[in-house]
């Protein structure tokens, strides 16, 4: 099955061959969208106001309900994030989600670390109620054929280095913007304990080192390809017109995390060094 990076270029493909003076989105080149490709196109379909969606034939129920914010009838989960985070009560959202998918995709508790982190980050970093984001979606795909499963979220808001710019942190570029969210635990949630800026690099060492998965982030400009625990590339997009904030995507395995808290300690080398590059 393609890679997360090939499926947020089909993402990029998708919207290249629509202009803001089109009212539909023309999808029905792919025959499956996965999360990556899906929730950026919910993004563009929102900020565009697209009221028109033509989809291929093998999947037009489904991707259809998605990409109009419909409640499905199967069990894969897909929620849109409401507006505060109080709104959350209990952090239901997270354990619901990490719930609905196989147990022994990382375990329980791996799901719902992660996706509590993630949907933390958007509301601390991004909150929707002070304006620096207007959407956010959460959604899960089990591929039980291939014992695989895919999270993804993402928001519309600031981006890293975009926030990196508002708090005053020097960055190189964008794709150096994310190697410090990882590499020095930076956090500017306001309030935030101290190893609190530790989630994005916990999060990379339960999928990577602890599942065997992959990761993608997309912020901006910048995006962090991991395909594995050895094989890693940074790429600057020329995504400026279709694309805003942050997505990332996660794929883990049919494998349970063993000794969950290893993972947890906030010190620790960044193995996803960056090398400052041209735009691809």
């Amino acid at each position: 099955m393609p890679g997360l990076f090939e499926d947020y270029k089909k993402f990029e493909d998708i919207m290249s061959n629509c202009t803001y003076r089109d009212d539909s989105l023309d999808t029905s080149k792919y025959p499956f969208l996965a999360p990556t490709t899906l929730i950026p196109l919910l993004c563009e379909i929102e900020r565009r106001k697209i009221n028109k969606i033509i989809t291929n034939e093998k999947t037009h129920d489904y991707v259809k309900l998605i990409l109009n914010k419909e409640k499905t009838s199967t069990t894969t989960p897909y929620t849109i994030l409401p507006v505060r985070r109080e709104m959350d009560e209990d952090n239901e959202l997270a354990m619901n989600m990490a719930k609905l998918i196989g147990d022994d995709y990382g375990g329980l508790q791996t799901r719902y670390h992660i996706l509590n982190e993630l949907i933390t980050n958007i509301y601390g970093h991004t909150p929707f109620d002070e304006g620096y984001a207007t959407q956010g979606y959460i959604y899960a795909q089990e591929y039980p054929s291939v014992n695989k499963v895919d999270f993804c979220v993402m928001d519309d808001g600031l981006s890293i280095p975009g926030k990196f710019e508002l708090a005053d942190i020097p960055f190189d570029d964008d794709c150096h913007a994310i190697e410090k969210a990882i590499t020095n635990g930076i956090t500017t949630i306001k309030n935030e304990e101290q190893n609190r800026g530790f989630g994005l690099f916990t999060i990379l060492r339960l999928v990577m080192e602890g599942n065997g998965g992959s990761a993608l982030i997309v912020s901006r400009k910048g995006c962090l390809d991991i395909k594995n625990k050895d094989k890693y590339k940074y790429k600057l997009l020329d995504n400026n017109s279709i694309f805003k904030g942050t997505l990332i995507s996660l794929k883990l395995n049919k494998y349970p995390v063993q000794n969950f808290y290893k993972y947890m300690e906030s010190e620790g080398i960044n193995p996803y060094k960056y090398k400052k590059i041209k735009r691809e």
